[in-house]
Parts: C-alpha cells; sequence; structure tokens
C-alpha cells in the first residue's frame, strides 16, 4: 500500500493489525447502513469528550471544525483496529486526521475490537490545553 500507513505498527499485541493491514479489508459500505456520529472540533475541545461506538456497526464518523484554526483528531490505535472506507483511508496520516477551519470531513468505518482509545489534537499545545478525549468501543 505504501504512504502514510506504510510505518504504522501494531501497538497492541497479538490479534491486532496495523492499520495498512486493516484499511479496506471488509471495509464497510459506502454509508447506506452507517450510523451517523457527529464530533465537533472546537477551540481545545471534541464535543462530545467521549465517544460510545458498538463494534460490528458501520459508522460515518463526521469531523466539524467550529474552531477558529485548524484542528485535527488522532487516535492511532482506535484507528487502527477499525476497518476504514478505503475512500476514506487517505485522509488518515500518522494515525490522525486534518480538519481545517470551518471544514468537516468524514470517514466511514466500522470498529472491530473493542477498547477505550485515546483521541488529542495532536496541533502545537492543543492536547495540552484539554483537547482531549476518548473512543470507547463496546
Amino acid at each position: 500500500m505504501g504512504g502514510a500507513h506504510e510505518n504504522l505498527t501494531d501497538h497492541h499485541g497479538p490479534g491486532h493489525r496495523p492499520l495498512r493491514e486493516c484499511v479496506g479489508r471488509d471495509a464497510p459500505p459506502d454509508g447506506a447502513q452507517a450510523k451517523p456520529v457527529n464530533i465537533i472540533l472546537s477551540d481545545f475541545a471534541f464535543t462530545p469528550q467521549n465517544v460510545r461506538l458498538h463494534h460490528g456497526q458501520a459508522y460515518q464518523l463526521r469531523l466539524m471544525n467550529r474552531g477558529s484554526g485548524g484542528h485535527n483528531l488522532a487516535a492511532p490505535e482506535f484507528f487502527a483496529a477499525a476497518q476504514i472506507s478505503p475512500a476514506d483511508a487517505a485522509a488518515i496520516a500518522g494515525g490522525g486526521i486534518e480538519v481545517g477551519k470551518g471544514e468537516s470531513r468524514t470517514l466511514r468505518l466500522v470498529p472491530v475490537a473493542a477498547g477505550r482509545y485515546n483521541m488529542s489534537c495532536t496541533h502545537f499545545l492543543h492536547a495540552g490545553f484539554g483537547m482531549t478525549g476518548s473512543i470507547t468501543v463496546d
């Protein structure tokens, strides 16, 4: 596959695959049965701060930046443990997705591994100002 995903490795141990092995494999349908979930990125906060998903359920994860500048949602372990639609996989780089000021991005995915995954904005000092949260898959 190459590209930005080539360097991602398995940080969960046995039973979890690197992102490059999950992207496109048994990918979710193109939104036909996907449940919408909105996450608002504002200045130093995610709303909701804690997202709950069910494994095996297809989702349309819509990230909406309402902040005064760019933000991202970095959750490398979550993305590595999910099936990402091939059409959306290129938007994920280094375990995160960038969302410019006033922009929205939609990812179609299916979480396949239960667990609690950290998310944060990796822009300079944003996590330090509180732009962190979690994604729980049950």
